[in-house]
């Protein structure tokens, strides 16, 4: 099973590749992830983990892109990002783009109204929104997303699992 940690930064995992944009010690490979295509074959990984990468680079959609070619049929992309209305999406003057708990579901569901856009299909896994500190003083999922909405620090991240279809 071969396995990418994509973005690892200092996170070097052991029976992953590790690949980052700065030669860390530990990174297997070192490139630009905004410059394509990148340096794997097509359908190479059986799983590709992404923690907190996506929101420093161009542009999402043509790395889901990338990752897609270079995945497997049936690979998991694991994607971990910073949800929209938590300090940690705005604290990093490096980040480029911003997610809320919808922002996958163009690439896995057929009845999203851009959706021919996005010609590479994904089943999704799992969806988890981590609640902050504050966040875990409510109970109940529903309640937690209704109230980020109104409030910003109640979510954390967005934690997210596609599944390849080829």
């Amino acid at each position: 099973m071969k396995k990418l940690n994509f973005g690892c930064g200092r996170d070097i995992k052991l029976d992953y590749i590790n690949a980052d944009i700065v030669k860390f010690d530990g990174v297997d490979i070192a490139f630009d992830f905004n410059s394509f295509p990148y340096p794997f074959n097509d359908n190479e990984f059986d799983e590709v983990y992404c923690d907190n990468v996506l929101e420093h680079l161009e542009d999402v959609k043509a790395v889901i892109d990338e990752l897609y070619r270079i995945s497997k049929n049936n690979c998991i992309i694991h994607i971990i990002v910073p949800y929209y209305n938590c300090y940690g999406a705005y604290n990093d003057v490096t980040h480029k783009h911003y997610f809320s708990h919808m922002s996958f579901e163009p690439f896995y569901n057929e009845n999203y109204k851009y959706y021919y856009y996005f010609d590479k299909k994904f089943k999704l896994e799992n969806i988890k929104l981590t609640p902050t500190r504050i966040g875990k003083v409510f109970l109940f999922k529903k309640i937690i997303l209704f109230l980020s909405f109104i409030f910003g620090q109640i979510i954390q991240n967005i934690d997210v699992k596609l599944k390849v279809i080829k």
